[in-house]
């Protein structure tokens, strides 16, 4: 389950989409999908212009899985689900936006090279890197990286291509092209990033991404991030011992990397469950404020 309210236009972006017409000029239809439930949100028309989105209403629909809650892959049971999602939408005009747990997907961020001197060396790196760090979880995938100059590091993720060919294939079916699809994390990052424009505050910080069984992480310093890591959650134990997950974890890279002791976090407020701001002391927690549909109350994805 993701502890995120969608918020079209700032958490992803139309521009960036496959399908950049229908972007601005059909509803949004988001698919979250978890482990345990798939969650579909209908959002009104950006407008020709870009303009702001409203998340309208959404529905959540449960898996009847009870198998391993940080599987690398989808269940049966899941797809069987999300059939039944899109049967309703099938044929209808939208702009699909899918959003997929961390638990899909794998994140690496990999120092610069300078020995890398074309496209095919810049792949061997990544794959190398992710062999490195994930060892017998790495699947053939599609990668993504970015970089944000020459001599910063290299953010990546990679999607396995088997889930990638299998998503495409369901969507298609109900007659509902994907336009864009994004990693639970990456919404949380651009909520952030958009955050510290508006404030006028330097791109710094870690970004947290909470999801029942996960948080993930990542340090942006300098404008370039420097590591980005998933540490799981025990979904059955009490709601707050993700924040003594998180306060371990900055804890200790507080003591291997001093100079980031001062980094702010940047947490959703619909990540917070109740907790304040002062839980996490001594670290300064940023809340991000969400934006809800008129008349409803606030329901994060837990």
């Amino acid at each position: 389950m993701l502890h995120h309210w969608p918020e079209p236009g700032v958490d992803c972006h139309a521009a960036a989409s496959r399908r950049w017409w229908q972007a601005y000029t059909a509803p949004e239809l988001r698919i979250v999908i978890t482990h345990d439930r798939i969650v579909a949100f209908e959002c009104s028309r950006r407008g020709r212009l870009g303009g702001a989105a409203q998340c309208l209403q959404h529905a959540a629909h449960m898996v009847d899985d009870h198998s391993d809650a940080h599987a690398a892959s989808p269940s049966a049971p899941l797809w069987e689900t999300l059939r039944l999602v899109l049967s309703t939408y099938a044929g209808q005009r939208w702009h699909v936006v899918v959003v997929l747990s961390n638990q899909f997907v794998r994140w690496l961020a990999l120092p610069w090279q300078d020995q890398i001197r074309s496209r095919a060396d810049q792949q061997a790196y990544f794959a190398h890197g992710l062999q490195q760090a994930f060892g017998s979880q790495t699947q053939p995938s599609q990668l993504r990286s970015q970089c944000p100059g020459y001599g910063k590091p290299f953010l990546i993720n990679a999607i396995a291509e088997d889930l990638l060919t299998q998503l495409h294939r369901e969507f298609d079916a109900a007659g509902l092209p994907i336009g864009q699809l994004l990693p639970a994390w990456q919404l949380s990052a651009n909520q952030s990033l958009a955050w510290m424009r508006k404030q006028g505050r330097e791109a710094a910080g870690w970004i947290v991404c909470r999801e029942s069984t996960s948080l993930t992480l990542a340090c942006l310093q300098h404008g370039a991030w420097q590591q980005i890591r998933t540490f799981p959650v025990d979904r059955h134990s009490p709601d707050s011992d993700w924040r003594h997950t998180l306060r371990q974890v900055l804890l200790r890279e507080q003591a291997l990397h001093p100079e980031r002791a001062q980094l702010p976090v940047y947490l959703a407020q619909t990540a917070l469950a109740g907790l304040r701001p002062e839980d996490f002391s001594p670290f300064k927690v940023i809340v991000l404020p969400t934006t809800e549909p008129a008349g409803q109350p606030m329901w994060s994805l837990a």
